[in-house]
């Protein structure tokens, strides 16, 4: 019986196009895979590192199995040849650039040329050209192989390991605290931070800038004293990209919980105060202003009907700045009680699993109570 559930199971498969697409995804590893030959250490630390490129694959490969039935359904050997050829050239050329910068002195070329162009950072500039070319020809890659439609399916992983480009490209070109968006949720952040540490005994105050904007928070007790200065990297921008990418390829798949259905069936198709009230029924005989009130209307029960997504997305966003708080307040107390090194370590990588951990279980959280309702 379970042999021949088995021989059922392995008898709808498509091989071929099963093949074809695990090609395809590989062909995104192994560049990744040759980074991590040649800077181990890299895959350490979350910014301005290569960890991320982790989260990228651990992406990519959960919205292929999310989108394994449409994407098996195209037969990529009946393409026409010449799009099989730059399908293979697309794929490849992430390997050449990899190959390139690293044995072939095209990284003393990309330094160079980010001095060239104003970067405050110029020896990081290679490191984050290297995030937007994979994003490029990844992308080119799934839209040759797949179409818009897999580009739609892939667009979180892609999108996530473009924004890390970008994120780091304005730091590197507006860097301690010069790019003021980024830069406005520091003041609140560092001083919740201090605050909590205030709560758990510490004392601190804030002592001299880089920049304007980039605080220094110093915090101390009879074990000691440490200061850091906070810029936007720390305080919250970068685990709000993660958090967001994450959260809507969850609500992009995830079925309507029972809760959400009644909050969609509590708004009405129309709204009776629009057309149906009978104070703007004279103004109705008119095609322009009849035309402008039902377009209103649509746009508004489209925005009601939205609610829960942006309850759920509201909440998710907040817990993730507290978790980032915390994460502040943690890296203040293991540089007082355990070290400077000991705080490095944790801030370039550790850290960032406070985030990862909220956002796995506020996930399962909703999962849950959908499920209970």
């Amino acid at each position: 019986m379970l042999l021949s559930r088995i021989w059922l199971f392995l008898s709808q498969i498509n091989f071929k196009a099963t093949a074809k697409n695990l090609l395809i995804s590989l062909s995104f590893i192994l560049p990744i895979f040759i980074l991590y030959l040649l800077y181990p250490a890299s895959f350490n630390s979350t910014w301005k590192g290569r960890a991320l490129y982790f989260f990228f694959v651990w992406l990519l490969f959960l919205e292929l199995i999310l989108g394994w039935k449409k994407l098996t359904q195209k037969d990529l050997s009946s393409s026409k040849k010449s799009r099989i050829v730059a399908i293979v050239i697309t794929a490849s050329i992430p390997v050449v650039y990899v190959m390139s910068v690293n044995f072939l002195g095209l990284n003393s070329m990309l330094i160079e040329w980010g001095k060239q162009m104003g970067a405050g950072l110029p020896y990081d500039w290679p490191l984050a050209l290297e995030y937007l070319v994979l994003t490029i020809f990844f992308t080119a890659t799934i839209w040759l192989a797949y179409g818009v439609k897999g580009l739609k399916q892939f667009s979180v992983s892609l999108f996530l390991l473009g924004a890390i480009g970008t994120v780091y490209t304005i730091d590197i070109f507006y860097p301690y605290g010069i790019f003021k968006p980024f830069q406005a949720f520091v003041p609140f952040t560092a001083s919740s931070a201090a605050k909590v540490l205030n709560w758990m005994g510490y004392k601190t105050f804030f002592s001299g800038r880089v920049y304007e904007g980039t605080p220094q928070l110093v915090a101390f007790n009879s074990s000691g004293r440490t200061a850091f200065f906070i810029g936007w990297p720390c305080a919250g921008v970068q685990s709000l990209f993660i958090y967001t990418f994450v959260i809507l390829l969850f609500l992009k798949d995830a079925p309507f919980a029972l809760q959400w259905k009644v909050v969609h069936a509590a708004i009405p198709k129309k709204l009776k105060f629009m057309v149906g009230g009978k104070r703007i029924n004279f103004l109705l005989k008119y095609k322009i202003i009849r035309a402008a009130i039902v377009r209103a209307e649509k746009l508004v029960v489209a925005v009601l009907r939205r609610v829960p997504f942006y309850i759920i997305i509201g909440i998710g966003a907040v817990g993730t700045y507290i978790v980032n708080i915390l994460r502040i307040v943690s890296i203040y107390v293991i540089a007082i009680n355990q070290g400077m090194n000991a705080a490095l370590v944790f801030h370039s990588f550790y850290g960032e699993f406070y985030s990862m951990t909220w956002i796995i279980a506020y996930l399962i959280i909703i999962i849950i109570l959908s499920a209970r309702k």
